[in-house]
């Protein structure tokens, strides 16, 4: 995965978009997140940028974690936050390039399905540049890890001709676009939405549960 260049095109498109933000936009609840609002997930991804390139954390990094970076910017104004955000970048854009370590990549998928779901929350259309990427990624680590006992099934992104096989021998079939696979194994559709996707060849009940790589929602998500 390109992180730094992921990483880079996602945070000047949520700067650009920061800057045209009123009070009323950047107080709605995104509800991907826990309960944050606009800002506060803004002042997330400056904390998570801050605390990584200082050595604090290393990707990936627990609730209480994300909830003290929210809760340091509580007295800040966007723009702030925009700006501490906008600092860190060099230091974090330097690491994504140079790390071996596939743990930082996290940054990148953090940061790209942040950008939708505050893109969702404020009623704009999805943001499905490098969704190829953002499949792969969690997929194919899917694929390496899956349990030998599980049920097999293949993953097929109709869009990019993208496949995964999760297990062996499996007849059962997830089909969709990159960007709906990538939202889907990233905690950003709930199972019923994942059960009610493209699915060939059986019941997906047993085995969609454990496709999201992040506990998925219990609420439906549209973007």
């Amino acid at each position: 995965m390109d992180s730094a260049r992921i990483y880079q095109n996602c945070q000047d498109r949520l700067l650009d978009l920061a800057a045209d933000l009123d009070q009323d936009q950047l107080a709605t609840v995104v509800p991907a997140c826990p309960d944050w609002t606009v800002q506060q997930v803004y002042a997330h991804l400056a904390g998570l940028g801050a605390d990584v390139v200082r050595g604090d954390v290393t990707p990936p990094v627990s609730d209480e974690v994300t909830a003290r970076q929210v809760a340091d910017r509580a007295h800040l104004n966007i723009g702030s936050v925009a700006d501490q955000w906008r600092e860190e970048a060099p230091a974090v854009l330097e690491l994504l390039r140079t790390s071996r370590r596939r743990r930082y990549s996290l940054l990148a998928l953090d940061l790209w399905h942040h950008e939708n779901d505050l893109r969702g929350a404020l009623g704009l259309a999805a943001q499905t540049e490098d969704a190829d990427q953002l499949a792969d990624f969690p997929l194919g680590g899917l694929a390496k890890a899956w349990p030998t006992e599980g049920p097999a099934l293949r993953v097929v992104a109709t869009d990019t001709g993208q496949k995964w096989d999760l297990g062996e021998g499996g007849v059962l079939t997830l089909s969709g676009t990159a960007y709906e696979l990538a939202r889907a194994v990233t905690g950003r559709r709930s199972v019923r939405q994942i059960t009610a996707m493209d699915w060939a060849g059986g019941d997906p009940a047993g085995v969609a549960p454990f496709l999201p790589t992040l506990p998925a929602p219990e609420a439906d998500l549209t973007v």
